[in-house]
């Protein structure tokens, strides 16, 4: 105990020596820039500079900056940024939106995100019908995207939750009535699953989307969007639930990580509820097809997806 009293107090000192003679904002091509320092210390974190990076601890939980950068890592999970970090007179600065959209959320869950009911839980298995989705030597998108999601309701509804899934055979729905079906069913977090490919035979890994707030740019385009969407009310839950869904993916079936990424896809915009687009992983890449072909595999993903959506429950209802 008194060496975690006197590890704090450095901190807050090296936290202090790093706001000396800084300002606390600046603007820079037009978007507002908080100092990381400031920043820090504001969600009662730790604030320390090691070689090339800026971090920012507290617990379990550590985000660590490059400058110039807008890919972050957060207790070794990737996860991408709207606006790079920038250092100014040696001091390094982070974009507001990051910090209202990621930092606090992460750090400070109660004071910047909606606690709300977690009962029914949509499922939305990606294509279906004459929409096959992406294609390996042996896998179909749209049936194994279908059979994890029917493995992960049997999983969730065991565990207390209602589970509801937008489509339960091979037929096609559209995007737009996935989403209305979801707030028609008055759902309380929706989750895409999809699988990837690529032709680059050797991509593989594991990514999970969450909406672009407005302001930003999506984390595969460079166009600036100011445009706000019904989802974007959950800007702060969408990024938690990304979170604890990639860390829960990585830890339980040991994929490659490619991080908690920002997409305005069109599941996601128009929701009443927390959203996220969940890729699997690529049926392009040969081991990780034979990996995802495995029912047993199948299962892992499946549990997987139920703890993430578990985890996040609990850092709702046990914030700080």
């Amino acid at each position: 105990m008194k060496l975690l009293k006197f590890l704090q107090i450095i901190l807050l000192l090296l936290t202090a020596a790093a706001l000396s003679g800084a300002k606390a904002t600046l603007i820079l091509k037009g978007k507002l820039y908080r100092h990381a320092g400031a920043v820090s210390r504001e969600l009662k974190c730790g604030y320390y500079v090691s070689g090339k990076n800026y971090c920012i601890a507290r617990g379990r939980e550590n985000f660590i900056f490059r400058p110039e950068r807008a890919d972050f890592r957060s207790s070794n999970i990737s996860v991408a940024g709207s606006f790079p970090a920038r250092q100014i007179g040696g001091h390094l600065y982070l974009s507001a939106i990051d910090v209202n959209t990621i930092l606090r959320p992460l750090f400070t869950p109660r004071q910047s995100i909606r606690r709300h009911g977690i009962r029914r839980i949509i499922l939305d298995p990606g294509h279906g019908g004459v929409d096959r989705g992406a294609a390996g030597k042996s896998i179909i998108e749209k049936k194994l995207v279908l059979q994890i999601a029917k493995r992960c309701a049997a999983i969730l509804t065991r565990c207390g939750y209602t589970c509801i899934l937008t489509r339960r055979g091979d037929y096609s729905v559209p995007l737009n009535q996935r989403t209305a079906f979801a707030n028609r069913s008055k759902g309380d977090l929706f989750v895409s699953l999809h699988c990837n490919a690529s032709t680059d035979r050797r991509a593989a890994g594991i990514e999970t989307y969450c909406l672009t707030p407005a302001g930003a740019s999506s984390t595969n385009q460079k166009k600036l969007s100011n445009t706000a969407f019904k989802g974007n009310a959950f800007d702060g839950n969408n990024f938690l639930l990304a979170f604890e869904m990639q860390r829960s993916m990585l830890l339980r079936t040991k994929g490659h990580d490619r991080g908690v990424r920002r997409g305005r896809f069109a599941v996601l915009r128009n929701l009443n509820m927390p959203g996220i687009l969940l890729e699997m992983g690529f049926v392009s890449n040969a081991a990780e097809e034979k990996k995802l072909a495995d029912p047993a595999y199948q299962e892992q993903i499946a549990r997987a997806i139920a703890v993430g959506i578990i985890s996040y429950h609990r850092r709702i209802y046990n914030c700080r």
